[in-house]
């Protein structure tokens, strides 16, 4: 029997697609419908529950990829979607002029290198864990924006960005620069960015990053925040960020493939005590991940978060089945492995009522058994 929660959030999927209908007639409309009821135990109480599902609608309105001016616009909601800016994902133009490009909308722009872990993402921040295994994009924030983009030659160009703040104050809005070239097959990429965080002063956030290619490709990238006030040494020094990652694309018999990617995190000034930490202090993590194409419609993931300091890690195992044209099956089974009060714990309890689960945390162990229809 479906539950109560996705007969509604069936109900608002189409409720949504039919009062967008007057826009499929746009060029090259794309929506993306994915429903994946997922159940979650919780150790803690020793409890099932089946009240976790997610039900994305995307919708996608591309210009056509020719001319001087190009467009994107991409909502993506689900239930409970609460304001305008969640609904819009992007909504971006781009204008080629004779002698820069120019960007400005809501949108991604990518700085430095790393799926997972990415040191040189100094405008959104890739430092963390509080990522779901289960998404395609592991990052995919988006911010209003506007750059502008000067070619300095085929592999080099120069880039300069500016952020609104979310506060509305103009003297806390966000802007860096970025400067991109190769040398002797070497990505190099050096940039900047001022920020100031929310409840913080401003912060000035140099980074480096280079990719390469050695039979494999690697990447690796550092960042270091430093502060306008306060202890500037000491908190610049906590602050460093250093991240990396090798990626390499194996071709096996009868059209298979295995795809190989590991990637680190590390805080040289962090915490390197054996011990619980902090996601925010970790000194050191790690992120591998297998991807097996057995065919052209199955293939089969594993990913995980390893937090070496505590031993804990969080896992999850995925296939997807593309059945027929665009409609595929996914199931998803995610698990921590730790103890109470490592970063991936199987039991979690709430610091101010512990009884409780801490709702901060994901669930000791999730199954999710869906589909995703693109048309």
């Amino acid at each position: 029997m479906v539950g109560k929660t996705t007969k509604q959030i069936i109900l608002t999927c189409m409720a949504v697609l039919l009062a967008l209908s007057p826009l499929l007639a746009a060029e090259n409309p794309v929506i993306t419908l994915d429903l994946l009821p997922t159940m979650t135990y919780k150790a803690n109480d020793d409890t099932w529950s089946d009240d976790s599902t997610v039900a994305d609608l995307t919708l996608t309105l591309a210009s056509k990829r020719e001319g001087n001016v190009r467009g994107e616009v991409v909502l993506k909601g689900n239930p409970s979607t609460a304001s305008f800016d969640d609904l819009v994902h992007k909504a971006y133009f781009k204008a080629r002029f004779p002698s820069f490009r120019l960007t400005g909308g809501k949108t991604r722009l990518t700085w430095g290198d790393g799926m997972l872990f990415n040191a040189a993402d100094v405008l959104y921040g890739s430092n963390t864990t509080s990522v779901s295994l289960t998404q395609a994009v592991l990052r995919s924030e988006t911010e209003w924006l506007a750059s502008i983009n000067y070619p300095l030659g085929f592999f080099s160009f120069a880039e300069a960005v500016v952020m609104p703040s979310k506060t509305n104050t103009p003297s806390d809005m966000l802007f860096g620069v970025r400067y991109y070239t190769t040398v002797k097959d070497i990505k190099v990429e050096l940039g900047y960015a001022s920020l100031k965080p929310e409840k913080t002063v401003r912060e000035h956030k140099p980074y480096i990053s280079l990719q390469g290619n050695l039979g494999f490709d690697w990447y690796v990238s550092s960042s270091v925040a430093i502060p306008v006030a306060g202890d500037i040494a000491k908190e610049s020094r906590e602050s460093w960020v250093v991240s990396g990652g090798i990626f390499h694309l194996v071709t096996l018999p009868l059209d298979r493939s295995l795809t190989l990617r590991l990637e680190f995190l590390t805080r040289p000034f962090g915490k390197w005590e054996t011990g619980p930490v902090k996601d925010n202090d970790a000194a050191l993590l790690l992120y591998p991940e297998l991807a097996l194409a057995y065919s052209p419609s199955l293939s089969f993931s594993l990913r995980s978060i390893i937090s070496p300091l505590d031993l804990s890690a969080r896992s999850t195992l995925g296939v997807s089945w593309n059945i027929f044209d665009a409609f595929n099956l996914i199931g998803n089974i995610s698990l921590a492995t730790g103890d109470e009060g490592d970063l991936f714990a199987w039991i979690t309890t709430d610091p101010s009522k512990p009884t409780l689960p801490d709702p901060t945390k994901p669930a000791s162990l999730s199954v999710t058994v869906g589909s995703s229809w693109i048309f």
